[in-house]
């Protein structure tokens, strides 16, 4: 009996020693949105959200982007993404045509650390094809008149 009880006191013991070998360390890096740029394709306004994440391997990634701006959110549902060098990726999100300057705050979840704190917001500019098209006709006059004055000067 006495026997009995000492090996499972040792057999307990070794497990406990070996233990720690098992163990992996929690990694608590919660993502992070680090910039929000936003620009526009014909009428509909694009954010380009720049979220900064480490590891990102299958079991710890981020798998959703939640944006919210004129009292609406949009959740994107995303997979494991591939790491720049600083560790961040960009998810690209179609926010459509836009009017005014909403101000927007996106933030990001992972699947082992949950939501991220709201890590941007910022106001989001209308794209608006009124401004646009005198703009492109402005800067067009402006490189064809130093194109012609190059061209004067050299001959």
């Amino acid at each position: 009996m006495l026997m009995k009880i000492l090996a499972c006191l040792l057999l307990i013991g070794f497990l406990v020693f070996l233990s720690p070998s098992f163990l992996r360390p929690a990694s608590a890096i919660v993502p992070e949105v680090r910039n929000v740029t936003a620009y526009n394709v014909g009428g509909s306004t694009y954010l380009n959200v720049t979220v900064f994440h480490d590891p990102e391997i299958p079991a710890h990634y981020v798998n959703l982007i939640e944006v919210t701006f004129n009292g609406n959110t949009t959740t994107l549902t995303i997979g494991p993404q591939t790491l720049a060098p600083d560790n961040t990726f960009i998810v690209q999100y179609d926010a459509g045509p836009i009017s005014g300057t909403p101000t927007a705050t996106v933030r990001a979840h992972c699947i082992v650390n949950n939501w991220s704190v709201v890590n941007w917001t910022g106001p989001i500019p209308e794209f608006s094809s009124f401004f646009i098209v005198p703009l492109f006709m402005v800067a067009t006059l402006l490189a064809v008149a130093v194109y012609r004055r190059k061209r004067f000067e050299s001959h």
